[in-house]
């Protein structure tokens, strides 16, 4: 059986060469595994590892040492070229075993209200379900727009804008060593850069770039119109509308749910669906890890 460990520490990763998929996650209770512990069968692991930043860094540590780890994260600031990379040269020895969800996060899927309606604990039609999801998700469109002009202004200024120096000889005096470092150009290279990407104009510029990339032009969220349904911030949207009018689960004696249990008791449901039904990227996702576990069919 497949068996979900939690509390684990990425200098704890020992698994004797068996074939784990590590996931974002503090326990085996987040979405992410409990969606994966569904979609395979025996033979392997799936290991909560924590953030993303911790799960992408032990990927590129590892892959040269464990062809049989396997590394999953969010889509979160990851530019489509690169997620694709991914896909299309998994597993790839010379860099890292790593997928990244197409779309923000694993709960994105979840909002398709034709997939969703599926649940045997909706009780709702699938117009009124997909009316919630657009007044969740437009509640907070505008804060995911702000949100994401924060985080790829960050992540651009952290790319390595400068090399050390490697010459002693070029060093030999602390007055010397002071000139020489003061006098690289790429200091005011780095200042008129942090400077352009801060200014008010480019703000203002990714802002509308991105509220247009989500909606598709046209004021508001709708389906079938902009990137939303890959970009908003899934995990909250898909929590408030299954904790809604629209969903009810409740215990053998009859304790209604609430909160994660009651998500997840949704999210499992639906993964006993026929596969015919479940989002591609999970189909695909099953396929690639099922050719390393298994090999070839």
């Amino acid at each position: 059986m497949i068996s979900v460990t939690t509390g684990i520490r990425a200098e704890e990763v020992r698994l004797q060469g068996q074939h784990v998929l590590f996931v974002e996650g503090r326990d085996g209770n987040a979405v992410d595994p409990k969606v994966l512990n569904a979609l395979f069968s025996d033979g392997l692991r799936i290991e909560p590892l924590g953030s993303s930043f911790s799960v992408r860094s032990v990927a590129e540590a590892l892959h040269p040492h464990h062809p049989t780890y396997y590394f999953l994260i969010d889509r979160d600031h990851y530019e489509h070229d690169f997620v694709e990379r991914c896909w299309t040269h998994f597993p790839d020895p010379g860099t890292h075993n790593l997928l990244v969800w197409r779309r923000r996060e694993i709960e994105n899927y979840f909002l398709e209200p034709q997939y969703l309606v599926r649940s045997k604990y909706c009780r709702v039609s699938e117009e009124r379900l997909g009316e919630r999801v657009l007044h969740f998700a437009n509640q907070r469109l505008f804060l995911d727009a702000a949100n994401h002009v924060v985080i790829s202004i960050r992540e651009e200024l952290k790319r390595n804008w400068i090399e050390k120096f490697s010459n002693p000889a070029d060093f030999p005096t602390k007055e010397g060593a002071l000139l020489k470092l003061k006098a690289a150009n790429e200091f005011d290279q780095h200042r008129t850069t942090v400077h352009n990407k801060v200014s008010s104009d480019e703000v203002e510029r990714r802002f509308a770039e991105f509220v247009d990339r989500m909606t598709g032009g046209p004021e508001g969220l709708e389906f079938g119109s902009g990137d939303w349904l890959h970009l908003i911030q899934g995990k909250k949207v898909l929590g408030q509308v299954v904790n809604s009018e629209c969903f009810q689960v409740a215990t053998t004696d009859g304790k209604a749910l609430m909160g994660r249990e009651k998500l997840n008791e949704v999210v499992k449901d639906l993964l006993q669906k026929d596969e015919a039904v479940q989002p591609q990227d999970f189909m695909a996702l099953k396929e690639l890890i099922d050719k390393r576990v298994n090999g070839p069919s």
